[in-house]
């Protein structure tokens, strides 16, 4: 009797076996399961500055850095005498880049028509500006540091 059961439990066993079969997975489809998983146009931390650390939200930080940076150009665009023919009261956008080492880059600046006639040294002094930003933090992405862009809006009112 003992010997038919062994002999039962074996075949059993034998026969389950089958179903413990892997299915081998190629690199390239991890790779491809993994990309999908993966928010391009999102960071896991935004960068910031040195004030800005004590934040633990992300969107308080990323606030704190976008105010930072806006009060900055201000502070450096509100020291020139600006003169113009024609009031201005315009909204000009400024796109940076923030490298993997924290440092800023202007991308580009969106001026219209009326600001670059009225204000054609605009261009200038914002780059001048942005060379008053500290460096910062950069952002990160999977522990690993990345270049982010910001678009910041500068809003001009000249009489």
């Amino acid at each position: 009797m003992n010997f038919r059961l062994m002999s039962l439990a074996c075949c059993m066993l034998l026969a389950s076996c089958s179903g413990w079969e892997t299915k081998k997975i190629t690199t390239e489809e991890i790779l491809h399961q993994e990309w999908n998983t993966i928010d391009i146009k999102e960071v896991d931390t935004y960068p910031s500055f040195d004030h800005c650390d004590s934040l633990s939200e992300k969107i308080a930080l990323k606030r704190c850095f976008e105010d930072f940076v806006t009060s900055t150009l201000y502070t450096e665009l509100s020291n020139l005498t600006i003169i113009v023919q024609e009031s201005v009261l315009d909204t000009v956008w400024v796109d940076f880049v923030v490298n993997e080492t924290g440092n800023f880059c202007l991308d580009s600046i969106h001026l219209t028509p009326t600001v670059r006639k009225e204000i054609p040294e605009l261009s200038l002094w914002i780059h001048d500006a942005t060379q008053a930003l500290p460096k910062s933090h950069p952002a990160i992405k999977r522990d690993i540091p990345v270049k982010t862009r910001f678009k910041v809006p500068v809003i001009l009112k000249v009489n």
